[in-house]
């Protein structure tokens, strides 16, 4: 009886050694396994941003001229200052203006007396109704040419239109100037700014009036600012070979000047579904060309897929074709297995 009871405890002490030692082995085999970390391929609504850059500029802003050019005589503002409506801003020299208008009256004498002496002769019979017509024309043409030349000098003085201030002289007292160039740049409004960008027509596309955008000012590096579209050319600029966008600036208690610089981030409202990898999933990319390691729960193993993407979203790329919503693909440790590979989960 105790040799059997002895025999018995010799079995139960070697089955248990066994499996102590399996246990032990397959905690050996474990730890020599990869660890990896996965996510799980999902749709996601992309959106493409579009980046330009712009000047700030009041949306009341006024370009002021001179229609006709000649020497600036006067310049009676300083950038900065605040303007009242009707003001004088600045005049041109009216030397040579004021004999251009001299020329007019004395042409328009001329043709009243020519008008004169001929009407009298046809009443006399002694012109012709040909003859009359032509000093009617003549009259009314130096009538019109008076006229035109008063007002040229009436408009060699720069009126403020609206009460306001002087956001940029950009041009000097003495300096000769063409017509119609802007010498004074007259901001009316107080919070009111726009910013204007070019883009592409592939970008323009994207964009709808409402549509908002991130600003960035350099006068401000820190601040975010809003932004949103508020009109779009249909015509392209030739100038520039870009399609002109507007957009507002919504309302900040930073203070804004005419000329800061800003870069601007639109974002499309309209986007697209699409299926999404974390970009740390993806190895050996080639362009739209690239592999990731799916890993199969039921065998915890991990086999190479091909696959094709797109556009790159921060953290995350576009996934063309290759894979299934709901796979699971390796993020962490992609690059340290290889196909067939059996691996084990990462557990925090």
């Amino acid at each position: 009886m105790k040799k059997l009871f002895f025999i018995t405890l010799t079995i139960s002490g070697l089955l248990f050694s066994c499996k102590s030692n399996e246990k032990k082995e397959k905690v050996a085999v474990d730890t020599q396994l990869q660890t990896i970390e996965v996510a799980t391929v999902e749709s996601k609504n992309l959106t493409d941003q579009i980046n330009a850059s712009g000047v700030l500029v009041s949306k009341s802003e006024l370009k002021l001229a001179f229609k006709t050019g000649g020497m600036i005589k006067r310049m009676y503002v300083s950038e900065g200052q605040s303007v009242a409506a009707g003001q004088l801003l600045a005049e041109l020299d009216m030397s040579e203006i004021d004999a251009q208008v001299n020329q007019t009256k004395i042409g328009l004498q001329k043709a009243k007396r020519d008008f004169e002496r001929v009407k009298k002769l046809y009443d006399d019979q002694a012109a012709t109704q040909t003859n009359l017509q032509d000093a009617t024309s003549g009259l009314e043409l130096a009538t019109e040419t008076a006229a035109a030349a008063e007002f040229n000098r009436k408009l060699s003085k720069i009126f403020a239109p609206a009460s306001g201030r002087i956001l940029r002289k950009i041009a000097e007292q003495g300096e000769l100037i063409v017509p119609f160039s802007p010498a004074i740049i007259l901001g009316t409004g107080a919070n009111a700014y726009i910013l204007n960008v070019g883009l592409a027509d592939k970008e323009i596309v994207k964009l709808k009036i409402g549509d908002k955008a991130a600003v960035q000012l350099d006068a401000y590096p820190y601040e975010n600012f809003t932004a949103k579209v508020t009109q779009m050319a249909q015509t392209i600029n030739p100038a520039t070979g870009t399609f002109e966008v507007e957009l507002e600036m919504l309302p900040t208690n930073k203070k804004l000047i005419s000329g800061f610089v800003a870069k601007v981030n639109l974002q499309p409202s309209t986007s697209n579904n699409s299926l999404v990898l974390p970009i740390t999933a993806v190895v050996e990319a080639d362009a739209q060309n690239a592999f990731v390691y799916v890993f199969d729960s039921g065998s915890s193993k991990v086999s190479k897929k091909p696959v094709k993407i797109g556009k790159i979203y921060e953290d995350t790329v576009e996934l063309i074709s290759g894979l299934n919503s709901g796979d699971k693909i390796v993020t962490r440790g992609s690059g340290f297995v290889t196909d067939g590979e059996k691996v084990k989960l990462f557990n925090p």
